[in-house]
């Protein structure tokens, strides 16, 4: 106990010796310190007090002290998108010295007009409160000075005690001794609370005058400075008369202190005070693509934690581009099955539109839902739903890997198979109920027949598919049984579009990225992505599947995407009783995602295929970009490898196309997989010719 009390002796001796330096002593100043370890030498209570109120505080360090401040989140080209802050954070930091100095002589006087005398605490003030209070009998009146509240705020609980008093000025008397006051009193300006949500007074300026601190009059810094008292109460926004009658005390106290001349007084108080908020409100920022800000927020957080994301404020670069989310998001609000199915009847019907660069991974757009209003569930990243015959690309690249040559001829005709798993005979039926009879590999997927698709999953197995899956980014469990072939997952948008883009991207897989980079407020790169990449497939496999899927959209189920003067390729998927509805495009340049359906997956109808709900909003999507942004498109395209061989086929045998032939075929090849033999079916003495 004897080694705490000496401890405590000694600090403050050895401040003492310091401060002499710095501060001009008065008589009170001197007592106050004689005093407290008289008293703790003669009274065990106050010791053990002592003691136990030591050994609590915190040491005060420079970066406790640096407030918080909002950190804004951009598009790619730097358009802002929203920002995100702690309910303590603020707009910006002011630095003293770049301060008029009617600021901080504002505050001064009216908060602790010794503040420049005084070691921390302000002896001759707790004795005129104390006076002061006596008098009046309660304790109305306070004498915290600017360095205690500066305390208070960073360190200390907001309740009224003994003990949180004694931590309070032993902790404001350490940080006197460790910064300069002009480094306090600019960590009190950045640090105080406003009123509202604002704190600090660069975040005041913006928001009651829409001004910086620089351009702010005595008049208006007067009535900032007059809220501290009671930051709700006095607001000018809310209480204009109560502000003003407290702000005149204001300047009646810089005028007694010399802060101020006479003449300043006057014209300040017969100054208009207006009040100007910033146009550019928070609610109207949220707007812009709330979905995708949420999912970058967890990626900050994730990467370098909530403090850095909530209080540092940060500069982040993103992936977004804002006008193709703008066109975005106008084309799939706007969507005929939304036309049909209006919000406000129908809230639990909704979907999802994601668009991303093929070779970068970066995504460009991103739409969760129909109102983020109404759910904040991101159904790209966060809903996994049954994808239909969009999966069918994913089984075709499997087989284009394993051997499977591009002129296969699978007859599509009705089937049965055993599903021993279930006990049970399964019979795959094509949409509308026709079958087709032999059919190239091409023209299956073109119109998506359901059975050749199975027939193709038997060839190479179940497992082939799910490797290639996995390999295309695909993390959701597969069943282990045929229906995947016909879409039976549940898998994220996220994953599908990200899938396709290998198809047009040389079989290369890129994860997506939706940070760029993200910067401190001093411009130091925290963190700068770093596009992950690895070969998935063959770039031969790769361009074999992207010319089927422009065969999709050119005369298949996927026509309603189609664009003049595009290149675009794509596949449909609608899942058993039209629960789903799916469409995913490419273009040499980017990929797109769309999905419907209900929360609660019941029909969208029978007419809702997604050849009539999906594909369009794609293709109106791909057609408002190209006439909106000229030359979006341009200079991109899927280039064919060396190693592909074309030629023209027989569309009902697969082999080299005569002149007999009814069909001919331009199909791709991986050299010396092309085939030799001329079509036996229309010709049928090629055989015997040795063709």
């Amino acid at each position: 106990m004897i080694r705490i009390v000496f401890q405590t002796i000694s600090s403050a001796l050895y401040w003492i010796l310091h401060a002499l330096k710095r501060f001009v002593q008065s008589v009170f100043f001197t007592v106050f310190l004689l005093f407290m370890p008289v008293i703790a030498l003669f009274s065990g209570a106050w010791a053990g007090i002592l003691q136990g109120i030591w050994e609590s505080l915190p040491e005060v360090y420079a970066a406790d002290l640096s407030p918080a401040l909002t950190t804004r989140i951009y598009d790619r080209n730097w358009e802002l998108l929203d920002t995100v802050a702690d309910m303590t954070s603020r707009l910006n930091l002011v630095r003293i010295e770049d301060l008029p100095e009617h600021i901080p002589n504002a505050f001064v006087a009216i908060e602790d007009e010794r503040f420049y005398s005084h070691f921390g605490i302000d002896p001759i003030r707790i004795v005129g409160v104390i006076l002061q209070n006596l008098q009046k009998g309660s304790l109305t009146a306070g004498a915290s000075t600017i360095t205690q509240q500066l305390i208070r705020n960073i360190y200390l609980s907001p309740e009224k005690n003994f003990t949180r008093k004694i931590r309070e000025m032993i902790l404001a008397m350490r940080m006197e001794y460790r910064f300069t006051k002009r480094e306090i009193l600019e960590m009190y300006l950045n640090t105080v609370f406003f009123g509202q949500s604002y704190f600090g007074i660069e975040s005041a300026a913006y928001n009651y005058f829409s001004k910086t601190t620089r351009d702010l009059t005595i008049a208006e810094v007067s009535v900032l400075a007059s809220m501290m008292k009671a930051p709700n109460r006095y607001n000018p926004l809310t209480n204009p008369d109560l502000s003003r009658r407290r702000q005149r005390i204001v300047l009646a106290k810089m005028l007694e202190l010399g802060m101020i001349n006479r003449r300043e007084y006057e014209d300040s108080i017969r100054e208009q005070i207006v009040i100007r908020q910033p146009v550019e409100k928070r609610k109207a920022i949220a707007g812009k693509a709330p979905y995708f800000v949420e999912h970058v927020k967890k990626e900050l957080v994730e990467i370098l934690g909530y403090r850095k994301v909530y209080e540092g404020g940060l500069r982040v670069l993103t992936t977004l581009d804002f006008q193709l989310q703008s066109i975005a998001r106008e084309i799939f609000l706007t969507a005929p099955l939304f036309q049909t199915y209006p919000l406000e009847q129908f809230p639990d019907l909704s979907g999802a539109f994601v668009v991303r660069d093929v070779t970068t991974g970066e995504v460009l757009s991103m739409i969760g839902g129909r109102s983020f209003e109404s759910s904040q569930f991101n159904r790209v990243t966060q809903a996994r739903r049954q994808v239909g015959s969009s999966i069918k690309p994913i089984l075709y690249a499997a087989a284009l890997e394993n051997g499977v040559p591009a002129n296969m001829v699978l007859n599509d005709v009705p089937i049965v198979y055993r599903m021993e798993q279930l006990n049970q005979e399964w019979s795959p039926q094509n949409y509308g109920g026709r079958y087709h009879g032999p059919s190239l590999l091409r023209t299956a997927l073109e119109h998506s027949y359901n059975v050749t698709a199975v027939q193709l999953i038997e060839k190479i197995g179940v497992a082939k598919v799910v490797e290639m899956a996995r390999k295309l980014g695909i993390t959701v469990p597969f069943q282990n049984n045929r229906t995947i072939a016909l879409g039976s997952t549940e898998i994220l948008p996220m994953e599908m579009v990200s899938a396709f883009s290998v198809f047009a991207n040389q079989g290369i897989y890129v994860k997506p990225v939706s940070i760029l980079r993200v910067e401190d407020p001093g411009g130091i790169v925290l963190y700068e992505a770093r596009h992950q990449e690895f070969e998935a497939m063959a770039e031969e496999s790769a361009y074999q599947l992207y010319d089927m899927l422009r065969t999709v959209v050119n005369r298949g189920s996927g026509r309603r995407a189609k664009v003049d003067g595009l290149d675009v390729a794509g596949k449909t998927g609608t899942n058993q009783d039209y629960i789903d509805a799916w469409f995913v495009g490419l273009t040499p340049k980017i990929a797109v995602a769309v999905t419907f359906g209900f929360n609660d997956r019941i029909s969208l109808g029978k007419k809702a295929s997604s050849s009539f709900v999906a594909a369009p909003v794609v293709g109106e999507f791909l057609k408002s970009v190209k006439e909106k942004i000229p030359g979006y498109f341009g200079g991109y395209e899927v280039v064919k490898p060396k190693n592909i061989e074309t030629s023209h086929i027989c569309s009902d045998s697969g082999m080299l196309a005569g002149t007999g032939c009814k069909t001919r075929i331009l199909e791709n090849f991986k050299k010396g997989k092309e085939p030799k033999i001329l079509c036996p079916i229309h010709h049928p003495l090629a055989l015997l010719e040795g063709n």
